[in-house]
């Protein structure tokens, strides 16, 4: 007969193994818990648009939720198949032809625009809002979220149109472009270099974050403040008919107050907290 003390250690083993083992599949099988939202919003242009997906991409393997809105033009020179080759096919794909994405904009912490062309920053510098993403931009500064987008196709300038030699505009179009930057750039939207997408993304999310932390944590109540009683407001009081004055509970009586009350016989009642 076997040692009642090995089975019992042989059975608290093989149990040992079993919790072990459920453990690892259901740490393998449970998706990722999303840490961000982040609503990226592609126009239709060509310039940065494979390293806005890279970027996006990243921002996925960070446990961030993806909404990527299409617009009508990206929809062609995009297309929604090469963004779920990119990003998988559990990413969420908004087009003009969808609803509204009224409630994914309100829960991202975040909106990114990979590829600004110079047509939407136009119409955003003009605050036009006739197209889905110039009104989802517009609606996200105007709650407050932060925006980054990716100037290289709406800078006149910038190194790729010089590659494809399309940056011999006259200095007026060009400035105009420039102002229209500059405009956006003052309504709030960080313009930054498409290499640089990712990153500034993380440090957005960082501070948004952070932010709401601060927001959460309970705030020390301000002290009540003092006010100080003295016998002119008991002598107006007297002088007015009245034969009370009430004081709060810090506030600080004078000695010539009291006297003054005691002649004018006013009742100094000092209230409850």
């Amino acid at each position: 007969m076997m040692d009642e003390e090995l089975i019992r250690r042989v059975m608290e083993e093989v149990m040992r193994r079993i919790r072990q083992a459920s453990d690892e599949t259901t740490a393998d099988s449970a998706p990722a818990t999303p840490r961000s939202s982040v609503m990226a919003i592609f126009t239709g242009g060509t310039i940065g648009r494979e390293e806005g997906l890279a970027a996006l991409k990243e921002l996925q393997e960070d446990a961030c939720h993806l909404t990527v809105v299409l617009s009508r033009a990206a929809e062609t020179i995009i297309g929604a198949e090469r963004v779920r080759q990119h990003l998988g096919e559990d990413v969420t794909i908004v087009t003009p032809d969808s609803p509204y994405p009224g409630k994914a904009l309100r829960q991202a912490d975040l909106v990114i625009v990979p590829v600004l062309t110079q047509n939407t920053m136009a119409k955003l510098a003009h605050t036009l809002s006739d197209t889905l993403p110039t009104t989802l931009i517009m609606q996200a500064l105007m709650l407050g979220k932060p925006v980054i987008a990716a100037e290289n196709a709406a800078d006149p300038r910038d190194s790729w149109r010089a590659g494809l030699e399309m940056d011999k505009a006259p200095i007026v179009l060009v400035r105009a472009f420039q102002e229209n930057l500059r405009k956006v750039r003052d309504f709030g939207v960080n313009l930054t270099d498409v290499r640089n997408l990712g990153r500034e993304a993380r440090r957005a999310l960082e501070r948004s974050h952070a932010g709401g932390r601060e927001a959460a944590a309970p705030q020390a109540a301000a002290p009540a403040k003092k006010n100080l009683v003295d016998a002119e407001k008991i002598k107006a009081v007297a002088l007015s008919g009245g034969r009370v004055y009430t004081v709060a509970p810090g506030d600080l009586i004078t000695p010539l107050a009291r006297d003054t009350a005691r002649d004018y016989g006013v009742e100094i009642i000092r209230a409850n907290t």
